[in-house]
């Protein structure tokens, strides 16, 4: 059975620390899997980006996967991207205009906040066909996106995840209709 590099759960939460230079200091990312539907051979999450550093700003978005790619609407470096093919393979390349993509490695190795993981693969950016900057991101099986380190002419970033955990009721209600205690 193939490795699953972007694995959909729904009551899930992915906690990231994001680092760039658009801004002093660590914000905190969460990426909340609400819930998750299936219709023909799509399966659709739908999740929200909660980005807290002086303030706190939330978006809902969709992560949609198929039987060839998993693409989201929003994310924490770039908005909408083809994040992944579901059945990677090395030397694969893909263009989103005017980014050059490839997989550069299926077996990489990433220490960071959550742990450590193996058998990585290894996704290289070239920004803007490689002219205005280069971005490696890293997907661990069964775990999913877990590193990328940006580097364009207009900002460097650097996302690790923190950790992986089961939301919450409370957590999945939208925060207008929480109450505050």
């Amino acid at each position: 059975m193939p490795k699953n590099y972007f694995p959909l759960k729904g009551k899930t939460r992915y906690e990231y620390d994001f680092k760039s230079s658009e801004f002093d200091g660590i914000a905190k990312v969460y990426i909340d899997i609400i819930d998750i539907t299936q219709k023909n051979k799509m399966t659709t999450a739908n999740a929200r980006m909660t980005f807290i550093l002086r303030d706190e700003h939330i978006t809902e978005f969709k992560i949609k996967k198929d039987d060839k790619w998993v693409i989201t609407t929003d994310g924490i470096v770039v908005g909408g991207r083809k994040e992944i093919p579901v059945n990677p393979k090395e030397g694969f390349k893909w263009d989103e205009y005017p980014d050059a993509n490839e997989i550069v490695s299926m077996t990489d190795k990433v220490s960071i906040k959550a742990g450590k993981f193996s058998n990585c693969v290894k996704v290289l950016t070239k920004i803007a066909g490689g002219d205005a900057g280069m971005a490696s991101r890293y997907y661990a099986p069964d775990v999913g996106y877990v590193m990328e380190d940006y580097s364009a002419e207009d900002k460097n970033c650097f996302v690790e995840l923190v950790s992986v955990s089961k939301l919450s009721d409370k957590d999945i209600e939208p925060k207008k209709n929480r109450r505050k205690k």
